[in-house]
């Protein structure tokens, strides 16, 4: 991966294997600041629990990536923290394919942090739909924003279809959450 990661970026990673560390060497004459963000963000979403070729998904002018602190929604009391993430995982992952299934984004839960990748709308539900998690609403009341969300969102394709302009960004994929503590 690092290989890979190297010859498509123009980029020379060094990893220090003690703390995780990751230092980025780029030609700044040959490299846009874009493509400095695009791999920091993939190399962050990585880190943060996703396998490669989930993150890789990041290298799409469309893909975005963000991370929740759990913390900054629930305070620091372990106990706290993982009933918050097992709310957001729900019983046998079947809130996390939810929300990845009707957002389009795939999540990663690990230790303090919900990270999510996808298209803008997506992660801006996906957000919405962990913070209402962390809220302590029902799990059906969350379904329900989330199905809402998705039948605006194909109204709105349908609409742009139905006039011949492109459509506007949006991943559409549609996968296994991944887990790891």
């Amino acid at each position: 991966m690092k290989t890979k990661l190297e010859a498509t970026y123009g980029a020379k990673l060094t990893i220090d294997g003690s703390t995780g560390d990751i230092e980025i060497k780029f030609d700044p004459s040959i490299v846009e600041r874009v493509t400095v963000e695009k791999l920091k963000n993939i190399l962050v979403a990585i880190g943060r629990g996703f396998s490669p070729s989930r993150a890789m998904s990041l290298s799409d002018d469309d893909m975005y990536l963000e991370s929740i602190d759990l913390h900054e929604l629930v305070g620091e009391e372990p106990r706290n923290l993982e009933r918050i993430k097992g709310r957001i995982i729900g019983e046998k992952g079947k809130a996390w394919k939810t929300v990845e299934q009707l957002t389009g984004t795939f999540l990663s839960i690990q230790g303090r942090y919900v990270t999510i990748i996808g298209g803008p709308e997506g992660l801006e539900a996906a957000k919405s739909a962990i913070k209402m998690f962390a809220e302590g609403k029902q799990h059906k009341t969350v379904y329900g924003y989330l199905e809402k969300f998705r039948k605006e969102l194909k109204r709105r394709q349908m609409e742009i279809w139905e006039t011949g302009l492109p459509p506007v960004g949006q991943s559409g994929t549609e996968g296994e959450g991944e887990k790891k503590e």
